[in-house]
């Protein structure tokens, strides 16, 4: 009998260690990426899900949207990101309606750019800049059409503001597809040497794959430089101040970006992502706090 009591004993305070212990704590909630169809968020989404979900334990969920609902779903949320805030330009109108409903953790890489592209071989004493685009031949050449992205992206609105600019209203039609949709024809066109303007963005794999040149934006119409920025849920940092401050120190160079998109193109986004983080064991550490900053190597 007293020994059916010290078993009695035993499975009880077995159980109650469970119960108080990490066995049977509660799964953490996901925290939701939202991405849209920018080549250099997916890549950077899915690098982010690998570290927090491997360094932190922390479930992530990668939802598809348009920017617009992005910047939405983050000031909404309690445990979402987006991390391709285009600022202070290209999404600057999403910014202002959220601002003060999210939390900007910085700057994740510098030196992007919006613009027109046409391939090296269209002639530059023909077409050099947006303004000659208003030439009748060269109207022509381009049967009236400038290829675009999805309607609701920042481009594309900036675009529309472009062609009212340089007064291309009567001349042209921007017109509407995917990304994916945007660098086919693309390849279309350059496979027959035919002539096309794209709206372009720095880094795209493409700029690796084609040989392109911006159009010159003598008005200034689509901006001038600008910065990739990721914005968080104002609870994150109370929520998961640890992935909170890996965020803030996430950050990398246009090379990497670039290296990143060729490979996610010629494999896939996740397989780029992967890549990255094998081959830079040093960028992750430093992300989560350890490794060496890179103030500390200045």
């Amino acid at each position: 009998m007293k020994r059916l009591s010290l078993i009695l004993v035993a499975v009880v305070c077995a159980f109650s260690t469970l119960v108080g212990g990490s066995a049977l704590a509660a799964p953490s909630e996901p925290i939701r990426i939202y991405v849209d169809e920018y080549a250099e968020g997916q890549v950077m989404s899915h690098v982010a899900k690998r570290v927090i979900e491997s360094e932190y334990d922390i479930p992530v969920e990668l939802k598809m949207v348009a920017v617009g609902p992005a910047f939405l779903g983050v000031a909404n949320d309690e445990r979402s990101l987006f991390l391709v805030a285009w600022l202070p330009r290209t999404h600057g109108a999403y910014m202002d309606r959220v601002g003060d409903k999210v939390d900007n953790l910085g700057e994740l890489f510098d030196g992007a750019r919006l613009g027109w592209a046409v391939p090296a071989y269209v002639p530059e004493d023909q077409l050099a800049s947006i303004a000659d685009m208003k030439k009748p031949d060269v109207v022509e050449k381009l049967g009236g059409k400038i290829q675009g992205i999805s309607a609701g992206a920042g481009l594309m609105q900036v675009s529309r503001e472009t062609i009212e600019g340089y007064g291309l209203d009567d001349d042209y039609r921007l017109i509407t597809a995917s990304s994916a949709a945007m660098t086919a024809s693309l390849k279309r066109a350059i496979d027959d040497k035919e002539w096309i303007v794209v709206t372009a963005w720095s880094p795209h794999w493409m700029w690796e794959r084609f040989d392109l040149r911006y159009l010159d934006d003598p008005k200034g119409e689509l901006g001038a430089r600008e910065h990739v920025d990721a914005i968080a849920s104002q609870g994150l940092a109370e929520s998961e101040p640890e992935v909170h401050a890996m965020l803030k120190r996430m950050h990398y160079s246009l090379e990497q970006i670039d290296t990143m998109l060729l490979n996610a193109e010629q494999t896939s986004y996740q397989q780029a992502a992967q890549a990255f983080i094998e081959k830079h064991p040093d960028v992750i550490a430093e992300w989560t706090g350890k490794g060496e900053s890179r103030a500390s190597r200045q």
